[in-house]
């Protein structure tokens, strides 16, 4: 009825629904917290992806400031004081990964002592940069508590500020945005640069952090993004972050590389130029290469020439062109192709000349030697980048190439039932059933012809055995401490001097003591030690033997094996 006062009886049911209601709100799905690892880890290629260009962008920086450390060093010193403040937010958002990691670990009195945080944090192979355990390994995906209220605090409506918070990360963020968009200096001839209209835009769009709308109510951005949100989702949304930083620092240094060649000027002095397509020649294929005057006029083309016979090394004279018909000219470019079937293995080059009408109306001649090329016969390199073999159950990594022809113009294929797929600069086995496996590769010549090159075998092998581990002891080790066995928590498995990263799981094992003059069994359905075990390892003393036995492990290959029995003496 209406307004009727609720018994206590009553009472207490609501209160039970709305706190079972709330429990069933925050119960995050198992499949939605491996996605997010999913996106993690996707979010960490692209931000590998990024680095390397961006990496790329100082590279020619650098390049060109040895050149004319004048006219680019108000443009290398602009892009050196960029890529400082983004590594320094960059690292500073890697540092907060690791601390809210450690604080979803149950560790937040070593974060806020600035303690060691090493098992959270170690340097990316490819990057060479600091970056965080993947959200793969935490026990706790679904942790948003202590999460919560150490980047925000427990009123969303009014976060917390301080060191590592998500107040301190937005102003970070802000500040990195509105130091890109005031870049602005004057070169050594007078020019101004300054952040391009377009670019700016890019930038207000990417480092914007509004008030976002929950449940038809705005709420402030450090709210929607790290208030009860579980570590699995905060993580890549640092991730994202830390992208964004990236691109910036990268599209800002791109404008500057473009604002040096922007100012350039033409050049005042002629040279002839060779520019060979490439200086490794497959026997049967041509060699080519554009012929030019270095800051020629497109409409006013030379008249270019080249000796048909091999240069030998002694004659240095002018090449006499009276008779000889000059190469054919696209685009104020010389075409030179020069075939080489029939040509004997080694190194070859040709001499040429140029005739070019200067400004003044008088004709220079500008005679050349063409860079020496190698003509080999084909060749088919495969590298694998683990080993000479190739594993079931593990993805098997391996570079192909051949000398003289780009990677886009290989045609890949394996045989004995296996499988491989490119991947980035490498391509990727996954070996079948089959104990071997040939390599077989067709190459698309520069002419567009197609050439096969000869095979290469590999063996195939399944996965080693891994050795069984226990508090910490190996199959070689015969005793154990009491105070060891008692607090081991599980028994695992590791693969021993084999540079592949297998999981291996261990999914049961048995468990039998020695007391009394008796054996004593007990067994466990998973990798943990049971209650019972642990009653048991308590109630022996020193002098009774422990056997770790029948322990099944499950493989990448999708094999179950038995793994030795560890015999350990207590002691």
């Amino acid at each position: 009825m209406a307004g009727a006062k609720e018994t206590p009886r009553q009472k207490m049911i609501g209160m039970m629904y709305l706190v079972l209601t709330a429990l069933l709100a925050l119960n995050i799905s198992k499949e939605i917290l491996n996605g997010f690892v999913k996106v993690e880890n996707g979010l960490r290629k692209t931000d590998q992806t990024v680095q390397g260009k961006s990496r790329e962008t100082m590279l020619e920086f650098e390049a060109k400031y040895l050149q004319d450390q004048q006219k680019v060093k108000p443009y290398y010193d602009a892009a050196k004081d960029i890529e400082k403040k983004a590594d320094d937010l960059y690292d500073h958002i890697t540092q907060l990964k690791a601390n809210i990691m450690a604080v979803a670990s149950g560790d937040r009195e070593v974060v806020d002592a600035g303690g060691d945080l090493s098992k959270y944090i170690a340097q990316d192979k490819i990057t060479r940069r600091d970056t965080v355990l993947s959200i793969q390994y935490l026990e706790k995906k679904d942790e948003y508590q202590e999460i919560t209220a150490y980047l925000v605090g427990s009123e969303p409506g009014s976060p917390k500020d301080g060191p590592f918070t998500a107040s301190e990360l937005k102003s970070k963020l802000e500040g990195f945005r509105d130091e890109l968009k005031n870049v602005r200096f004057t070169d050594f001839v007078g020019n101004e640069f300054a952040v391009s209209p377009g670019l700016k835009a890019s930038f207000d769009k990417t480092f914007v952090y509004k008030r976002e709308m929950e449940d038809g109510k705005e709420v402030l951005w450090e709210a929607a993004n790290f208030f009860d949100v579980p570590i699995a989702a905060v993580i890549p949304i640092l991730s994202k972050l830390q992208i964004d930083v990236e691109n910036a620092k990268s599209n800002l240094m791109s404008e500057l590389i473009a604002g040096i060649e922007g100012k350039s000027y033409k050049f005042t002095n002629l040279m002839p130029l060779v520019v060979p397509e490439s200086n490794y020649i497959l026997r049967g294929d041509s060699f080519r290469a554009s012929v030019l005057l270095a800051a020629f006029d497109a409409t006013n083309s030379p008249d270019i020439y080249v000796d048909d016979r091999a240069f030998d090394g002694r004659d240095s004279t002018n090449l006499e062109y009276d008779g000889m018909d000059p190469l054919r000219i696209d685009g104020g470019l010389g075409q030179l192709r020069i075939s080489t079937k029939g040509m004997p293995l080694g190194e070859r080059n040709y001499k040429g000349l140029i005739r070019f009408q200067g400004p003044d109306g008088n004709v220079g001649d500008y005679p050349f030697y063409t860079p020496e090329f190698t003509v080999a016969e084909p060749a088919l390199v495969v590298s694998p980048t683990k080993m000479n073999v190739f594993y079931r159950g593990v993805p098997n990594p391996v570079e192909i190439s051949v000398p003289g022809v780009s990677s886009d113009k290989l045609d890949v294929r394996i045989t004995g039932g296996h499988r491989i797929k490119p991947d980035g600069e490498t391509f990727i086995v996954d070996p079948g059933a089959g104990e071997s496996a040939e390599i077989v590769v067709t190459a698309t010549l520069p002419d567009g012809s197609k050439k096969s090159l000869p095979g290469r075998e590999f063996r195939v092998k399944r996965i080693p055995d891994p050795s069984p581990r226990f508090a910490g002891k190996k199959p070689s080790d015969k005793t154990i401490t009491k105070v060891l066995l008692e607090n081991a928590p599980s028994v695992g498995a590791l693969m021993e001097n084999f540079d592949f990263d297998v999981e291996v799981k261990v999914k049961r094992f048995n468990v039998t003591v020695t007391k009394g003059g008796t054996f004593v069994e007990q067994s466990s359905n998973s990798n943990m030690v049971t209650s019972n075990m642990k009653e048991l390892f308590r109630s022996i003393g020193r002098g009774s033997v422990v056997y770790i036995e029948d322990i099944v492990v499950s493989m990448p290959d999708g094999t179950e094996r038995a793994l030795p029995t560890m015999k350990l003496k207590v002691i």
